[in-house]
């Protein structure tokens, strides 16, 4: 059993703060430092501030980018910047937006859902989480006492019957339209008792998937674990629920870069893969598309990846056989070595690079990123010594395994488009 209710959101009063584009933000982990120097100096009250406000050489517990935002988040609340809802809502979110050429529509909701343990079976992560993203969004919860940014989960409804009640309220003209980064994003609030508690009553018996926002959910639970007699309403977190079933979902792929422990070299590198993988040279100069496109071919019926080691030079790398990372899989689940990620996590980096991205000191030589172009540029400037481009891992996959307490590597899936910021929040009541 899942438990959601509505909430009384907070959101932006834009006859004083401005206009609702100038306010929002993509979610705090894909905002590099440029673009949070650009959502600065879009609105002074941009939820950047809250989010993923600047750091600076002289900060101190009692000033510091977590208790900036707590002052922020307190004043505009004083000057009627955020102004409450006065009716418990969910908020209906559609985000429109063209994926490989198809033209789609992703619907779901803002809902307050019940905090509990994954090992309860109701509420499934899918991935490993990083330890100092946590302790970042911790100290930002402890300081302000609220949700930002919702985590962003899946349920089942073959029938569609949720998607039906949620197709209604959208023919409706929406409270908010924003167009951001070639998508357009809609909201609309539903305050009528039936279709609340038609909704509530719809998760009764279902199972809730995280998709994305695994450290924003173990840091809520914590707080409410270590601060819920004292802050009750914080037995509850923000989410957007949209159904898996649909056919408006997309992952793309995380890509690797990887700057390496031990010097990197061509030869050894290769010498390392061939017991496991067959080495393919691809033809040099090849641009992004191309080679993602060449993997997609050949990642169809067999875990591929293909290895970016700079000035045009590119490798193939097609698996020899599934079986060969047993030796290295420990007391990791079995049904795990059927995936790219795994196998690449598992074989590749940690066995033949050493780099265990499970050990909190081995993530300073890996960083993640959705834009192969912009991944080849690094590696040529020399900032890493190599990327590994990767096939999306498949949505039955997450699901599967989900269900099962298995857990993938981190940032495992890239589930587009991102949620905005800024559009609703969760304010824990005194």
């Amino acid at each position: 059993m899942v438990d959601i209710v509505p909430f009384n959101g907070l959101r932006y009063n834009e006859e004083q703060a401005g206009p609702l584009s100038k306010l929002i933000a993509p979610p705090y982990d894909v905002i590099r430092p440029d673009v949070q120097e650009e959502l600065y100096a879009r609105n002074p009250y941009n939820v950047v501030r809250l989010i993923l406000g600047k750091q600076f050489e002289d900060d101190i517990e009692s000033n510091s980018r977590y208790t900036r935002s707590a002052k922020d988040f307190a004043d505009w609340q004083a000057q009627g910047i955020l102004k409450e809802d006065t009716e418990p809502s969910f908020y209906t979110y559609s985000q429109e937006y063209t994926f490989n050429g198809k033209t789609n529509n992703r619907i779901g909701f803002f809902a307050r859902v019940k905090l509990e343990d994954f090992s309860e079976g109701n509420i499934c992560p899918h991935e490993f989480t990083l330890a100092k993203a946590k302790k970042d969004r911790a100290q930002l919860i402890r300081a302000c006492r609220a949700n930002f940014s919702p985590v962003f989960s899946l349920f089942s409804d073959p029938e569609g019957a949720i998607d039906a009640t949620l197709a209604k309220i959208i023919q409706q003209p929406p409270m908010t339209e924003i167009a951001e980064d070639s998508v357009i994003h809609r909201m609309w609030r539903v305050s009528d008792p039936d279709t609340l508690q038609f909704l509530s009553e719809s998760f009764k018996d279902k199972k809730v998937y995280i998709a994305d926002g695994h450290h924003r959910y173990e840091t809520s639970l914590a707080y409410y674990k270590e601060h819920g007699a004292a802050v009750p309403d914080s037995a509850h977190v923000m989410m957007f629920l949209t159904n898996l079933d649909a056919q408006s979902l997309a992952i793309y792929p995380f890509h690797r870069q990887l700057k390496c422990p031990k010097p990197f070299t061509r030869d050894h590198f290769v010498q390392q893969l061939e017991p496991y993988f067959d080495v393919e040279p691809l033809p040099k100069g090849q641009s992004a598309d191309q080679l993602t496109v060449r993997l997609e071919q050949t990642g169809s019926d067999r875990v591929a990846f293909v290895a970016y080691l700079g000035q045009g030079e590119a490798l193939l790398l097609k698996l020899k056989d599934i079986k060969n990372v047993v030796p290295f899989m420990g007391d990791d689940a079995d049904d795990l070595k059927v995936l790219d990620v795994y196998q690449l996590h598992t074989l590749v980096l940690r066995e033949l690079l050493g780099i265990d991205t499970r050990n909190p000191e081995h993530q300073q030589y890996i960083t993640y990123n959705v834009r192969p172009a912009e991944a080849m540029d690094n590696v040529n400037a020399g900032t890493f010594d190599l990327v590994i481009f990767m096939n999306a891992t498949r949505m039955d996959q997450v699901r599967k395994l989900a269900e099962k307490g298995v857990r993938l590597p981190q940032k495992a899936t890239y589930f587009y488009p991102k949620l905005l910021s800024g559009l609703v929040i969760n304010r824990f009541s005194p």
